[in-house]
């Protein structure tokens, strides 16, 4: 994670904190991809566990329209509320590291190609639920 001071929570020390204080990131990839990293955090509220995922913003994203674009998904993401689809709790974009951050509900089983690769031979219909 980028541009962060360190912090203690105990015992644990946070490489970044969210613009309100209230998460705590880790310098833990849990996941990865092309412009995408996946950090282990914490709620300091909830106390839980969290995933904070860091995409890359590229000149792609610097028009007015894609920028518009990109804040609706954003903003549909967070108004989803069924219980198979991930928790989106916030986002901020922090424009001195060209980034945009957003908190998820953290899914210890790791992601569903890891879980194929453990699990070979898992029914379709099963794997789909």
């Amino acid at each position: 994670m980028n541009g962060a001071t360190d912090l203690e929570s105990d015992g644990c020390e946070y490489v970044e904190v969210d613009p309100t204080g209230r998460y705590g990131g880790y310098n833990e990839i849990l996941d990865r991809w092309a412009s995408k990293i996946v950090y282990r955090a914490f709620d300091d509220y909830e106390e839980i566990e969290v995933a904070w995922n860091q995409v890359k913003l590229f000149d792609f994203l610097q028009s007015p329209e894609d920028r518009e674009r990109m804040y609706c998904k954003i903003h549909l993401l967070k108004t989803l509320k069924h219980s198979n689809i991930m928790k989106f709790y916030t986002s901020w974009v922090d424009p001195s590291n060209r980034n945009i951050n957003f908190v998820t509900e953290m899914f210890t089983s790791g992601t569903l190609r890891q879980y194929r690769q453990r699990h070979k031979n898992v029914n379709i219909r099963a794997l789909k639920h």
